[in-house]
């Protein structure tokens, strides 16, 4: 099989839950491979199938020191985020998240994640802000879509904005 054929080969079996066979193919590409990039993301997503965050992290870190296009790019920085979260290492995770938020804002799945790396932070002003926001911005349902406008006035009137961050601050000390 040549080297453009095992690429697609390793990823289809890494989608039909052949882990162990698809990161063989993997790690056997990036011995030729000009753009190892791709592969190990395609490696972190096997352990991270897997459920083995620990080997995950280093070949997503791995992944983002090579040129990667933009969506393999994010989803490279969104799995070392999220896998750090996993691991318990919250701070670099929240780090991580915010920096995912001001490159990527359209990108509403960051925000959910953000959020449960904030309540095991303790930054349960933080949690709401970023779930209320992204309730506000994208209705989960129609009748939560009803009272969006009401919802939204709510959330940037000045008395809540003062009370929401009166509490963050006692929150902090």
């Amino acid at each position: 099989m040549t080297d453009t054929h095992l690429f697609p080969y390793a990823i289809a079996l890494r989608k039909n839950k052949h882990y162990s066979q698809s990161r063989i193919r993997l790690f056997s590409l990036l011995t030729t491979a000009a753009d190892k990039g791709p592969i190990y993301l395609h490696i972190a997503w096997s352990y991270d199938n897997q459920g083995r965050e620990t080997q995950a992290l280093d070949f997503y870190q791995q992944a983002l020191g090579y040129p990667l296009c933009a969506d393999d790019e994010f989803e490279a920085a969104f799995g070392l985020a999220c896998t750090a979260r996993c691991l318990g290492r919250y701070a670099e995770a929240a780090g991580h998240f915010e920096r995912l938020l001001i490159r990527y804002p359209a990108r509403t799945e960051i925000i959910p994640f953000y959020a449960l790396c904030a309540l095991a932070l303790q930054d349960t002003a933080l949690a709401s802000r970023l779930l209320m926001g992204l309730v506000i911005a994208h209705p989960p349902t129609d009748a939560i879509a009803a009272y969006q406008s009401t919802l939204a006035g709510y959330w940037h009137d000045p008395l809540y904005v003062a009370e929401r961050t009166e509490v963050n601050n006692s929150s902090q000390q």
